[in-house]
Parts: structure tokens; C-alpha cells; sequence
């Protein structure tokens, strides 16, 4: 069997979850290549589409919003004369030249501008491999009713299948198996032998501050009012690759009288996050899935416009997580929390229920079943036809 991860570079989330599915695929023993698919067909424009997202969400971020509130409040449905649909049809004849060198049995899209090239394939019969296509986000982009041809679409919940149906998709087609995620996230390590190889104190509540991988969001501003709380914390501060935002910090702990530890980019977030008591953090999709799994409150700041915004909403309405705004600071909301433990507690007994730690697993499997049931299918439509028919069956 053979699989190909498409994605397409708008921050590292999308890429997060094809990896993991990758590794997955890989374990168990699937062929598999991962692919940018803008970066595939024009370099050039992987790169602009790269820098458009990260200008538009840290410099416009209030037009980014309201522009995306505009597209989900849209009725009517997509031409297919639209801007994207074209510009989607012309790079899926581009794609079209690498799926027919490597043959896949199965694609799995973590971006819906791969998912919508993918379905313009499927469309046209042009490719006639089992397509899945993963919502990374706790709400359905806008773009997701142009990928009306997938045959599966993976969901972090069930809850999103009113959004989908509103979009005119099949929700028959729905796998709501949860966004993928790292098998080191779908494990939990007790807290005090996390905390022992973090070297950290086994007995203080231990804050995760991060801001994705980007070290989106004021950091430092976040520190300095957590840490004028009348408590006692030790802080985990991962900034990621924003090596401005972790020379800050820095500077800023000697004036800072709780315990903490600034780090750049790590790869031991599912350590830290068994370490921790909460997270503080920006709501992405990835980054939301990860500490469901873990069981771990959270209190989310800086949503980037959009989609973030969207997951936001559904957290809260879910009952799992606190969400800082202007009237409630974060040093407030971390003192709520740590004032009653209860929520705490509840909050991580909600996640329990909501968090799906298999997703990956989930996922892989099942397309792996849906691929040899096609396989043998066809297996049997050919021996069908090898085999000659006695005439008095056709009598």
C-alpha cells in the first residue's frame, strides 16, 4: 500500500498533522511521501502564500477577522467560475503529473487548498484513489465546500456536522476520529517523573506559557502579570523560533520572583505538558488536540483571526478551557483557576471525555481497511471476468 501526505505551508500545524500520520502509516508498514503541494508546482507562490498568512494574521489581524467573518456569513454557493476554484483546477492538472508517477493508493490532504485540488481530481475521474481530507481546525473553513468530491472528511468532533451540513457537504463522508497528532501526545506521564526530567520542582503548580511555534503573541507582557499573582508558580516558557521574543524573556527573569525557564524550539512539548498544571497558550488546532489529550486546562490567548477565533467558541462552549480577553486579563484568569482547584479538575475531566488520543492511529487504520476492501473488489470484479460463464447460466 502505498500513502501521500498533502499539505500546503500556512504555519507548521498542517505539517504537524501530516507527520504524525505519516508515522503512523509508516509503523505500519504503508509506503508513504509527504508532499507540499504549492511548493510542488510553484515554489514562488508556496513561499508568498507562506509570508501572506503571517503578515495578514500579525499585522492586519482586525481586517483578517473581518474578512473572514464576510466568507462564513456567504449563502450562496461557490462558482464555478470563482477565483479559487480556477486557480485550484489549473495547479491540480500541476499535481496531477506526481500522482500518476508515485500511484497512491490513498491521499490524506491537511489543508483544504489540497483537499480542494484533490477533489477537482476526483471530479474529473482523474484519480481514482480513496482521498481523505483533515479539518485541522475546531470549526469548517469556508473553502471546505469546494472538497464536495472527497470521500472522507476527519473532524476533531462530531458537533462539527451541522457546519458541514450548512456547507452542503456529505456527513455521511464524516470521520469525526479527531485531528491527528503524535503518538508522545496520546501518552501520559505522571506528573512528578516529567517534572524530575525537566528538573523542575515536583511539589510547585507549574505553568506551560508557549505561543505556537511561531512564539506568536506578547509572551513577555504575560509572564510579567502572571508572575505579580499572590502565588507561587514555577513557569515553562517555550517560545519557539521568535529568538527576539526569547532573548526578552531572558532579560526579563532575573527581575521575576517566581521560578522560570525560558526555552526556543523544543521538541518535548508532550514532556512539558505532563509536567504542567495548564497551559497557557494560542488556541490552534493542533496545539487544542494535543493538550485534550493530555487532559490539560487551558487558557487561551492571541487567537489568530479566524479559524482560532472559531476554535476559541468552541472551547469554551465545550466547557473545556478559559479564554482571556480585556476585561479578563491573564493574570486574573490564571487566578481563578489556581484559587479553585475544582475547576481544575473539572475542566480536565471534560477534556478526558472530549479529547480523542488515537485519532492517528484511528485514521490510519481505517483507511487502510477501506484501501484492501477496494483492492479486493476490483480483485474479484477481474476474476469475473476471467472466468467464462456456462451458457446455461445465461439461459
Amino acid at each position: 500500500m502505498k500513502a501521500l501526505i498533502l499539505s500546503v505551508s500556512t504555519g507548521q500545524g498542517h505539517h504537524a498533522t501530516g507527520q504524525a500520520v505519516a508515522a503512523c502509516f509508516e509503523q505500519m508498514g504503508v509506503q508513504c511521501q509527504t508532499l507540499d503541494a504549492y511548493g510542488y508546482i510553484e515554489p514562488l507562490l508556496q513561499e508568498m502564500l507562506s509570508k501572506g498568512y503571517l503578515i495578514t494574521t500579525k499585522y492586519i489581524p482586525k481586517i483578517t477577522s473581518k474578512a473572514y467573518d464576510l466568507i462564513v456569513r456567504k449563502t450562496e454557493p461557490v462558482s464555478d467560475h470563482s477565483v479559487s476554484k480556477l486557480a485550484n483546477t489549473f495547479m491540480a492538472e500541476e499535481l496531477l503529473d506526481y500522482l500518476c508517477t508515485y500511484q497512491p493508493d490513498v491521499v490524506v490532504c491537511t489543508h483544504v487548498l489540497s483537499s480542494t485540488m484533490m477533489s477537482i481530481l476526483k471530479e474529473r475521474k482523474e484519480y481514482w484513489g480513496i482521498v481523505a481530507g483533515i479539518v485541522t481546525d475546531f470549526t469548517v473553513h469556508p473553502l471546505w465546500e469546494e472538497t464536495r468530491h472527497l470521500d472522507y472528511y476527519v473532524t476533531p468532533s462530531m458537533l462539527l456536522e451541522y457546519q458541514m451540513r450548512q456547507k452542503g457537504l456529505d456527513v455521511n463522508k464524516l470521520l469525526p476520529f479527531g485531528i491527528p497528532i503524535r503518538p508522545e501526545f496520546s501518552e501520559k506521564m505522571e506528573k512528578t517523573e516529567a517534572r524530575r526530567l525537566l528538573q523542575l520542582s515536583e511539589s510547585k503548580n507549574t505553568l506551560l506559557l508557549m505561543g505556537g511555534s511561531m512564539g506568536y503573541g506578547k509572551i513577555d507582557k504575560s509572564l510579567l502579570q502572571i508572575d505579580g499573582l499572590p502565588m507561587e508558580f514555577q513557569v515553562i516558557v517555550v517560545c519557539g523560533s521568535n529568538k527576539k521574543m526569547y532573548r526578552k524573556i531572558e532579560k526579563l527573569i532575573p527581575r521575576l520572583k517566581n521560578d522560570v525557564r525560558v526555552y526556543g524550539y523544543v521538541n518535548n512539548v508532550h514532556q512539558m505538558m505532563d509536567a504542567a498544571d495548564c497551559i497557557i497558550t494560542k488556541p490552534g488546532g493542533i496545539t487544542s488536540s494535543e493538550a485534550l489529550a493530555k487532559e490539560l486546562p487551558m487558557i487561551m490567548v492571541n487567537p489568530i483571526p479566524g479559524q482560532e477565533e472559531r476554535n476559541v467558541q468552541f472551547m469554551l462552549n465545550n466547557g473545556l478551557a478559559v479564554y482571556v480577553s480585556k476585561t479578563f486579563p491573564i493574570d486574573e484568569a490564571v487566578f481563578s483557576l489556581f484559587r479553585h482547584p475544582e475547576t481544575i479538575k473539572r475542566i480536565s475531566e471534560t477534556a478526558a471525555l472530549r479529547g480523542k488520543k488515537h485519532a492517528t492511529q484511528n485514521l490510519c487504520q481505517f483507511l487502510m481497511d477501506k484501501v484492501t476492501e477496494r483492492k479486493n473488489e476490483l480483485l474479484v470484479q477481474k476474476l469475473e471476468a476471467a472466468i467464462p460463464v456456462a451458457p446455461s447460466l445465461l439461459r
